[in-house]
């Protein structure tokens, strides 16, 4: 609703505030449901940026700066527009109902914009919002994304290459491409008639990988859309502890709504444990090249 030249939303999720919250400040999260962000932490004075396109296809590079954390509970950051005066501000507070969380957003100080830009105008902030929250939000959070985890008795440098640059050796034989770096961009192929065409879009060393799926197919007759991988993101998390190193994987797109959930959820479980044989044993399972 909007008063007193604010706009404020209200929604109830099924999930707990920890959930939510995590939706709201893990930068990988966000991307699947708010806005693509090279960066985000909850922490006061952090800045970051993005641009978004409105419906009337004009784009506009926003600027924001968190202006206030109490975790679980509330997060607030200012928000402004390159080239434009005024700034407005945005706040997130959650309450938690049972295992549910009831989700208040507050949009203020949108009168500060120029009022001779239509775009601007606060009906277009509300029905953003609305769009955000009762739709891209509350979609993404019905969905539980695929992840796993694994403890391997091996150092954090040595998982790292195992899963950049050592694929063929413990996920699949047919391999074409580089993996090693910010931007190489690798094919892993499972017979002729499945492959899936990754860009490396994040490396942290010793502690982060991000894949972005470009190209995929899965043409097998189980499956009635064979490109369910199509724009799907795999997270890669590393961290050390004590002599092993814990491997959570996230495949944020790979959820029980669709068709290969079951298959490749399966097919997850299974390299994940041949990544583990080869750190520890020196021997991986990966599909092999005359395997049918």
């Amino acid at each position: 609703m909007m008063k007193n030249n604010s706009v404020v939303l209200e929604r109830l999720f099924d999930r707990s505030v920890k959930r939510v919250w995590k939706a709201l400040t893990d930068r990988d999260e966000m991307r699947n449901w708010y806005f693509d962000l090279k960066e985000f932490k909850p922490e006061v004075g952090f800045q970051f940026q993005f641009t978004a396109e409105n419906e009337k296809g004009n784009a506009y590079l926003h600027f924001c700066e968190i202006t206030e954390v109490v975790p679980y509970k509330k997060l607030s950051y200012s928000w402004r527009y390159d080239g434009y005066s005024g700034v407005s501000f945005v706040t997130f507070e959650l309450f938690e109902q049972g295992n549910k969380t009831l989700l208040r957003v507050t949009h203020t100080g949108m009168e500060s914009f120029p009022r001779d830009n239509t775009d601007f105008a606060i009906h277009n902030f509300e029905n953003g919002w609305n769009q955000i929250l009762s739709h891209s939000l509350k979609t993404y959070l019905d969905k539980d994304n695929f992840q796993y985890e694994i403890a391997v008795n091996a150092s954090p440098d040595k998982v790292f290459t195992s899963i950049t640059r050592e694929i063929p050796l413990w996920w699949t034989e047919m391999f074409e491409g580089e993996s090693g770096k910010t931007d190489d961009v690798f094919t892993v192929r499972f017979g002729p008639a499945v492959f899936k065409t990754m860009r490396m879009e994040e490396i942290v060393p010793g502690e982060k990988i991000v894949w972005f799926v470009t190209d995929t197919l899965m043409d097998i007759p189980e499956i009635k859309n064979k490109r369910e991988w199509l724009h799907t993101r795999i997270v890669w998390l590393l961290k050390s502890e004590e002599a092993n190193t814990r491997i959570q994987v996230t495949h944020f797109g790979l959820n029980p709504a669709i068709e290969c959930y079951e298959v490749c959820a399966t097919g997850w479980r299974q390299f994940c444990s041949s990544l583990k044989s080869h750190l520890e044993k020196g021997k991986g399972m990966p599909f092999k090249i005359n395997q049918p």
